[in-house]
């Protein structure tokens, strides 16, 4: 050993023993977890309240595609359902457009045209109808199960 150098321990200072890796403190909590976030989250921020009547989902941003194809759908076929529907549940009109279009939402919602059941329901018809026509038949065929 070097001369003023004193070995206390026994160990040469190159073993693993005398090599000791520093000391961690534990991990400080996150500055925002779940709790903190709540406490932290006014309840002004919460955007349903601005929701216009009939409003299901976020108004999409203006630059989003799927907004731009629907509102340039209903201004081609002002009867398009799917563009009626989009329109209305993600309140992407100005309030008057949306308050006339929302009479016509609700009365497509009415008669069925936004429910899968439905649908169904009047494509079995449909075929019922078109296999009576071709067989000549009056009579109500058995129903498709």
């Amino acid at each position: 050993m070097a001369a003023g150098l004193s070995d206390t321990s026994g160990m040469s200072s190159n073993s693993p023993a005398a090599i000791s890796s520093p000391q961690r403190s534990p991990k400080p909590s996150p500055a925002f977890s779940p709790k903190k976030m709540d406490a932290l989250t006014p309840k002004k921020m919460d955007h349903r309240k601005h929701f216009k009547e009939g409003q299901k989902h976020l108004t999409p941003p203006v630059a989003d595609a799927t907004r731009a194809f629907y509102v340039s759908l209903l201004k081609e076929n002002p009867e398009s359902a799917n563009a009626i529907r989009f329109c209305i549940e993600h309140g992407v009109l100005a309030l008057e457009e949306h308050k006339k279009l929302l009479k016509k939402y609700s009365t497509l919602k009415e008669k069925g045209a936004f429910s899968d059941k439905e649908k169904i329901k009047r494509a079995i018809e449909k075929k019922q109808r078109k296999l009576r026509g071709l067989r000549g038949e009056t009579r109500p065929i058995k129903k498709l199960s």
